[in-house]
C-alpha cells in the first residue's frame, strides 16, 4: 500500500517539480569553451548534476535570471496586486455573507426556511458558464467592465461557503445559545459574540479555500478585463505565451511566483481542513 502511494504522489509532483525544474534554466549558457549554446528543456533523460554549484538542470547552470526578467517585460508586480486585491476582498465578503447565512439556516425559524436552503443548494448544479453571459451582461450594463468592482461582485457569495457554515453551526451545542437568550441577547450579538468565534476553525477552512479557489480563478477575469494593467496573474500568464513560440523558463518562473504562496498557505491550515471536515459532515 505503501508504495503505491509513493509512486502515486511522485507522479502527482513530477509535474510540478519539472516546472520548477525549467523556471531555473536560462535560455542560453556560455559553457567552458566560451560557446554559447541553447538548453533543450525536452531533452530525456534530462543531463542533471545537482552536486555542483550552481546545480546544473538540462546541462546549463541553475539562474535566478528568470525570476527577475518576468518584473522586467511585464506588469508582474501589478498582476500580484490585481490578484490579491481581488482574492482579499472575495474571501472577506464570502466570510461575512456565508457566515450570516450559514448562522440563519441553522439556528433561526422562519418560513419556508428549509425550502430555500433546498433551492440553494439545486443553484450548486448550474455550473458557473451556464449563467456567465447573463451575469457578464448585468456588469456591462452596470458600467463595471475592467473594474475591481465589476470582478468582486458576482463572488461575494457562494452557495457551498453557506452549506459549510450551516453544517458546521448544526454541530455547535445549542446550551451556550439558549444560554445567551436567556440573558437577553439579540440575534446578533448572540451571532457575533457567541456562534461566530466558536466557528473560528469554519471561518479559517472557508477563507483559506476561498482564497485559494479567487487567487486561481480564471475564467471570469478573462472575461471582464480587457486592459493588461487590470489582469490577474491567471490571465497574465498567457503574456509569456506567444503564436508560434513559448518561453517556457519565464513561463515557469511566472507560474511558480503564482502557486508558491498557495501551497504555502494550505499546507500551513491543512489542520483547519480536517477538522471542518470531521465536524460539519456528522449532522445534516
Amino acid at each position: 500500500m505503501y508504495v503505491v502511494l509513493i509512486v502515486y504522489a511522485l507522479l502527482s509532483l513530477f509535474p510540478f517539480i519539472w516546472s520548477l525544474l525549467i523556471s531555473f534554466t536560462p535560455m542560453t549558457y556560455t559553457d567552458d569553451r566560451g560557446i554559447e549554446r541553447g538548453v533543450d528543456i525536452m531533452e530525456w533523460p534530462p543531463e542533471m548534476d545537482l552536486f555542483e554549484f550552481p546545480p546544473h538542470f538540462f546541462g546549463a547552470p541553475a539562474t535566478g535570471e528568470n525570476y527577475e526578467e518576468v518584473f522586467h517585460i511585464a506588469p508582474y508586480g501589478r498582476w500580484i496586486l490585481n490578484t490579491l486585491i481581488y482574492a482579499s476582498m472575495v474571501t472577506l465578503a464570502n466570510l461575512f455573507f456565508d457566515g450570516l447565512a450559514g448562522y440563519a439556516f441553522a439556528r433561526l425559524r422562519f418560513r419556508g426556511r428549509d425550502l430555500i436552503f433546498s433551492l440553494l443548494m439545486a443553484t450548486m448544479m448550474v455550473p458557473f458558464p451556464a449563467i456567465i453571459v447573463p451575469t457578464y451582461l448585468l456588469i456591462s450594463d452596470m458600467g463595471l467592465i475592467n473594474t475591481f468592482m465589476g470582478l468582486i461582485l458576482p463572488k461575494v457569495s457562494m452557495v457551498f461557503g453557506i452549506f459549510l457554515m450551516r453544517q458546521f453551526f448544526l454541530n455547535l451545542p445549542i446550551e451556550i445559545e439558549e444560554a445567551a437568550t436567556i440573558d437577553g441577547a439579540s440575534i446578533p450579538r448572540r451571532a457575533f459574540s457567541v456562534m461566530f468565534p466558536m466557528a473560528r476553525p469554519a471561518f479559517i477552512t472557508l477563507g483559506i479555500y476561498t482564497f485559494l479557489n479567487t487567487w486561481n480563478d480564471f475564467m471570469w477575469p478573462l472575461i471582464v478585463t480587457t486592459k493588461k494593467e487590470m489582469f490577474t496573474l491567471t490571465i497574465g500568464l498567457n503574456f509569456f505565451k506567444g503564436s508560434f513560440y513559448t518561453v517556457w523558463p519565464y513561463m515557469m518562473a511566472a507560474t511558480m511566483l503564482m502557486t508558491a504562496p498557495m501551497i504555502i498557505l494550505y499546507f500551513s491550515s491543512q489542520k483547519y481542513f480536517l477538522e471542518v471536515n470531521v465536524s460539519s459532515g456528522v449532522k445534516g
